[in-house]
């Protein structure tokens, strides 16, 4: 009975060994890509073209959702009913949700999403990607140098939303030599009142990727703040800069978030687990400087901050 037990533990090691095997390319075998995009978007298929040219190993499949969750739910069911495919891109936050919730068994990379962890959570799971986030760190150094002055930032945030991020910020923002002064709202509503308890407190306002805090009324309210107090306002987009933040700085390229994509995905297709690699934020940034606003805070934008920028509204 021994000997029969052990050529059983034998055999199913052996097989559970081929099916390992089996779950990726052999080398010169071209991977099976699903490409799963939330909606046609110009710059999902820049991700895309991105991704392909870093991967361009892989026979890629698209399927265009058609910002559906319902239509990218009954294409998984599909495809999982199939012969499964070596790697799924999920391309934007739609892409990604669909993916989260019926995908367990397939490595997922994604790109071109704001605040992963918030679709994901924080489990270790089949999932990593490259997200469309500003490093924390940048965001901090760019206000800091824009005034000698800056030694307090202010923030408002939804804690159901970005309260990770916030607290990551907090570190950060110690390790810079200032303090983050945040304030929890639950409302675009509440930000009126969550501002004002900030004012002679802080100086310099930062805008959060968060949903609650992006609402216009919000916006409109914090550009209002800079203004009021002469304080520079560091928002997260070219739009947002040319409305009258200090700055804007996002990521830089769709297409190199794509090639972050493809280079996550050669690692799993060569073997990696995708819970073993961890999430990137965008490494090309585009900055936006708007001199206008400068010269109503009283404030010179140095050479330095100048000399990067890509768009300067004078």
């Amino acid at each position: 009975m021994p000997i029969l037990t052990t050529r059983i533990v034998r055999l199913l090691s052996t097989v559970w060994l081929l099916g390992a095997v089996a779950s990726f390319p052999l080398p010169g075998e071209a991977a099976n890509v699903v490409a799963l995009k939330g909606a046609d978007v110009d710059v999902y298929e820049e991700a895309l073209d991105g991704f392909k040219s870093v991967e361009n190993r892989a026979q890629v499949s698209e399927y265009d959702m058609e910002g559906d969750l319902q239509r990218g739910k009954r294409f998984l069911a599909r495809l999982k009913s199939g012969p499964k495919p070596d790697l799924i891109l999920a391309i934007g936050i739609w892409a990604l949700q669909v993916v989260v919730e019926e995908i367990r068994d397939i490595p997922v990379v994604f790109a071109m999403v704001l605040n992963p962890s918030t679709v994901i959570g924080h489990e270790a799971r089949n999932i990593t990607g490259a997200s469309m986030n500003v490093p924390i760190e940048q965001q901090i150094a760019l206000l800091k140098k824009a005034s000698p002055q800056v030694r307090r930032i202010g923030a408002v945030y939804d804690p159901s939303k970005t309260g990770f991020l916030v607290k990551q910020a907090e570190r950060i923002a110690r390790d810079q030599g200032v303090r983050l002064v945040s304030k929890a709202i639950a409302s675009p509503k509440d930000s009126v009142a969550a501002l004002d308890a900030m004012q002679g407190e802080i100086d310099a306002l930062w805008i959060l990727p968060d949903v609650t805090v992006l609402a216009p009324e919000s916006v409109q309210y914090m550009l209002l703040f800079s203004f009021r107090n002469r304080i520079p306002l560091l928002g997260l987009s070219e739009n947002q800069a040319r409305m009258g933040a200090l700055f804007g700085l996002s990521f830089g390229s769709g297409r190199d978030i794509g090639i972050q994509a493809g280079e996550m995905a050669n690692e799993i297709l060569s073997g990696r687990r995708a819970e073993e690699i961890p999430f990137t934020t965008a490494r090309r940034l585009k900055l936006t400087v708007n001199l206008r606003t400068a010269g109503k805070l009283g404030l010179q934008v140095p050479k330095e901050i100048l000399d990067r920028a890509d768009v300067v509204i004078r």
